[in-house]
């Protein structure tokens, strides 16, 4: 929503002739939709002890009302299962359509009583308008359920539910709610096993590509497990607030094919816990905790109310939830107390809640595994009423209707005066980019309404992997003195879709704890000027072969800027003193640039 909520939105003719009809017919309402602030926000109370600021919506208005609701696109959730006769999610099933990786069956409803895929599927595609619970992003959407999570998170099942499984080849978006456990390893893959991902990935859908929408991270300021130092964070105190993980850490999410999406919360900020980084390309809604202090003031003591952060009682988002009030993450009081989870954490947990008895829903669901979901329903909203579109057209419309939020975002300066992670910035071509947010919050009925007609963008060129010809080794410098390669790219794309770039350097990124932040600052400038910062210092890499070295990292800062010309990629230690001796080089840098 971005006007008066009880405006109609002006949706292009050909929209409405096209899918309007029926729309004014009676039907049931959702009676939790009031707390779904990520669908429709007037500043209403809802679940948290603060209001979401008025406003800060994925922009659905009145598709749903036009009964653009994502019929006849099937979604897939890559993620823990899906609680398949869920009563507000069963009827948008897709029959015998799902895949139990531990049991070889079609029912991947969670015998481990994980709630994650569930909260997620709810999130796109809960059915509405039924009289019970919530509504999805895009209520007529088909689902299908991966529970590869369940099963051991293996790669070869990220292949099936991707493209190689029998039951994946009807898919039109594949959502991926998950990274890796420890997201500060820097990526490593071949070109030969990059272009065995990337070439069938764009060959899905009859060759328009299913579009593939996966969540950035939820390492901002922690990295750790329980089962690692004992959850110990492994991410500085005093660290810049630069992100200690950023999104190119996580291999996916560096393929041209994929959309990596931050979290905003309802004050239409960054998530707190939201991973930055320069692959992003547009935020979907995550919220916060969703927690309140009234309800956890009869359980909890004042010493542990007080160890709490702000944040913790900010609006989460709300969505189904394993059925009964013995599993989920709605459930009755557990005891012995030993998990915040243990206690009712808001006004609507247990089978004593006023607002809804059935424990079917949870008010706590958050991270970018919440903020995904409601961009692939976006996704399924736009392929309803332009099937024909190609996963780079929804990549761009997305990215070129988006909305800039939080435009106040500033740069992170260290006290030299250094630039350590730049806020907003405007490319060469108009389009602002931020490493918080991409391009910026999803705005469904912008999107639905460029998408509506749109015409395709025409074949991909591809310049193919290039590389600098450096006679030796360049030293790493202060900011003054960097270490600098350039590649000329000719005879490529007029009009920049994206950018993947690996280097290789002699910095340290060693991998042993104690894990140390890096003081490299890497920089990729394009032929028109534009600066885009790879990897900011204060964030905390690590490589297998202890140098600051990555085979993959996506830059899209450079959407629709000129692709031929001088890309230089430049190399600074923000730590070095003015005119000190350098401690590292930089050995090797190339680029692939893709475009029309």
């Amino acid at each position: 929503m971005r006007h008066d909520w009880k405006q109609k939105t002006a949706l292009c003719l050909a929209t409405l002739a096209a899918l309007s009809a029926g729309a004014a017919q009676a039907q049931q309402g959702d009676p939790l939709y009031r707390y779904q602030w990520h669908l429709m926000n007037y500043g209403q109370a809802v679940i948290g002890d603060t209001r979401p600021v008025s406003g800060i919506d994925i922009g659905i208005d009145d598709l749903h009302d036009y009964n653009i609701r994502g019929k006849g696109v099937i979604v897939g959730v890559l993620d823990r299962g899906i609680e398949i006769a869920h009563p507000d999610i069963a009827a948008n099933m897709v029959p015998n359509g799902s895949w139990n990786f531990i049991n070889q069956t079609r029912d991947t409803t969670p015998a481990n009583g994980e709630a994650h895929g569930m909260a997620v599927g709810g999130i796109i595609g809960a059915v509405g308008w039924n009289g019970i619970g919530v509504r999805g992003v895009a209520p007529s959407a088909r689902l299908k359920s991966f529970n590869f999570l369940d099963a051991g998170g293996l790669t070869d099942q990220v292949r099936y539910a991707w493209w190689d499984g029998a039951l994946a080849k009807d898919q039109d978006v594949s959502n991926n709610s998950w990274g890796p456990t420890f997201p500060i390893v820097l990526p490593s893959i071949s070109e030969n096993e990059l272009a065995a991902w990337e070439n069938p990935m764009s060959a899905t859908r009859g060759g328009r590509g299913v579009v593939y929408v996966k969540a950035a991270g939820n390492s901002f300021s922690y990295v750790g497990a329980a089962s690692f130092r004992n959850g110990e964070n492994l991410c500085a105190a005093d660290r810049p607030a630069v992100g200690c993980s950023q999104s190119i850490f996580a291999r996916e999410s560096n393929f041209f094919n994929v959309i990596t999406v931050a979290a905003v919360n309802a004050a239409g900020r960054r998530s707190s816990y939201s991973t930055p980084g320069a692959s992003m390309w547009v935020s979907g809604l995550g919220g916060e905790s969703g927690w309140e202090r009234a309800t956890l003031a009869t359980q909890a003591t004042p010493a542990q109310l007080a160890g709490l952060g702000a944040d913790s009682f900010d609006p989460a988002i709300m969505t189904t939830d394993l059925s009964g009030c013995a599993r989920g993450y709605n459930t009755n009081p557990v005891q012995p107390v030993t998990l915040w989870s243990h206690f009712n954490l808001n006004r609507l947990e247990s089978d004593q809640s006023a607002i809804d008895n059935t424990c079917n829903y949870a008010a706590t669901m958050n991270g970018t595994s919440a903020a995904s979901p409601t961009v692939s329903g976006v996704v399924a909203l736009m392929l309803q009423v332009n099937p024909k579109l190609s996963f780079r057209d929804v990549k761009y419309i997305l990215a070129t209707t988006a909305r800039q939020i939080d435009p106040q975002q500033a740069p992170v300066v260290d006290a030299a005066g250094n630039v350590l992670a730049a806020g907003w910035t405007v490319n060469a071509a108009g389009r602002p980019f931020s490493a918080w947010y991409g391009f910026g919050l999803v705005d469904a009925t912008m999107a639905v309404t460029r998408a509506t007609g749109f015409k395709s963008l025409g074949p991909l060129l591809d310049s193919g992997w290039q590389r600098a010809a450096l006679a030796q080794a360049q030293p790493i410098g202060d900011t003054a003195a960097p270490a600098r390669a350039t590649i000329r790219i000719a005879g490529g794309a007029a009009r920049i879709e994206g950018v993947q770039i690996g280097f290789d350097t002699s910095a340290p990124a060693r991998d042993a704890y104690p894990y140390v932040a890096t003081t490299v600052r890497i920089t990729l400038i394009s032929p028109s000027g534009t600066r885009a910062i790879v990897l900011p210092p204060g964030s905390l890499p690590i490589s297998g072969g202890g140098t600051l070295s990555a085979s993959l990292a996506s830059v899209n800062a450079f959407l629709d800027e000129p692709g031929d010309g001088d890309w230089t990629l430049e190399v600074a230690d923000t730590a070095l003193a003015a005119n000190a001796a350098a401690n590292a080089n930089l050995s090797s840098f190339k680029i692939r640039v893709l475009g029309r």
